[in-house]
């Protein structure tokens, strides 16, 4: 995996997004296509009014000088008509003044949060600099477990870069595969008892709880994204205990992934407003609840989330409590 580099870590921080509790979604435009990436603030995207080879040409272009990252159009289609066929995605891409890199990209997902079953940025075979119009191809096969497929075209750091719309093409086996991903990725591995370190040397003295503690999927069709709604129930064991801080991480391939929408722990505040509890401090053996937690998606998903919280006692002494929810890619009837 290390071929595919620090480019290949926003698929999965991405991703991790799109399932944060508490959390806020880019609604897409121009046609379905929408902006993302590292610093998706230092592009702007569009839509050409000139056409070529008789189709729509999409644009983004860096309107910083350090952008610091890198940004991205993207669309995303539903895999039912492909799964267990092999897929080649094309199309035409023109670039100016390309600092780092820039690629077309694919990626198919698996109901399992997180987990990518194909993935292909073009990280191997970069554009780079000035280039006129050019045909690009990215063919990764589409197994049965796909819950989605994702894709557009990237610019790290500086310089601009245009697409035609891409089309999907079927094709035998004797196509080659470009996907990027290892066997060593592709391996199932769970070990869930393997907490993230922050929480390792934090004693217990926390009660958690979800409830349902497996949850069925609800689709919201203001926003059109997947939400598995439950009630979490905390309670300070044995002393009076103030919030310190609280999050929630997502469960990727083998290890976990912190996944709040900020990128930092909740706070005090926040414990105090969704819980119910003054000033976030707690009484020895009462319960305080946020009966509206959840985890959202754009497509449906299993899934498993970590919840932990951590208080401290008059002395600062440190405690945590934890509870893992799991979610399935199920809706409720």
């Amino acid at each position: 995996m290390k071929n595919i580099n620090k480019i290949f870590i926003f698929f999965i921080i991405a991703l991790l997004l799109q399932n944060c509790s508490k959390g806020q979604n880019t609604k897409p435009d121009m046609n379905g296509w929408y902006k993302a990436g590292s610093k998706p603030e230092s592009y702007e995207i569009g839509v050409e009014t000139e056409k070529y080879n008789n189709g729509d040409v999409y644009f983004m272009n860096s309107i910083v000088t350090e952008t610091g990252g890198f940004g991205t159009i993207m669309k995303d289609i539903k895999p039912e008509m492909y799964k267990g066929k092999r897929l080649r995605l094309s199309g035409f891409i023109k670039t100016e003044n390309i600092e780092s890199y820039a690629g077309m990209w694919m990626r198919i997902d698996s109901y399992e949060a997180g987990k990518m079953l194909g993935f292909d940025n073009m990280n191997n075979r970069p554009i780079k600099g000035t280039t006129d119009w050019k045909k690009y191809e990215i063919v990764l096969d589409v197994p049965d477990k796909s819950a989605g497929i994702y894709y557009g075209v990237l610019v790290e750091r500086s310089g601009q870069v245009w697409l035609t719309e891409p089309a999907f093409e079927i094709v035998g086996d004797d196509i080659p595969s470009t996907n990027l991903l290892s066997e060593e990725y592709l391996k199932e591995k769970e070990n869930y008892s393997e907490l993230p370190q922050k929480l390792n040397n934090i004693p217990n003295g926390i009660e958690v709880g979800h409830n349902p503690q497996t949850v069925l999927a609800e689709f919201n069709k203001k926003d059109s994204m997947y939400y598995w709604n439950y009630k979490t129930t905390i309670k300070p064991v044995s002393e009076n205990l103030e919030i310190v801080e609280f999050g929630s991480y997502l469960w990727y391939n083998d290890h976990w992934e912190f996944a709040t929408v900020t990128g930092k722990p909740f706070v005090k505040n926040d414990f105090a407003e969704w819980y119910n509890c003054k000033n976030g401090k707690m009484k020895k053996g009462k319960e305080y609840s946020d009966k509206s937690n959840w985890n959202n998606a754009p497509v449906l998903q299993k899934g498993r989330a970590l919840w932990y919280y951590i208080g401290k006692n008059s002395k600062g002494d440190l405690f945590k409590g934890i509870a893992i929810v799991d979610y399935l890619p199920e809706l409720q009837k």
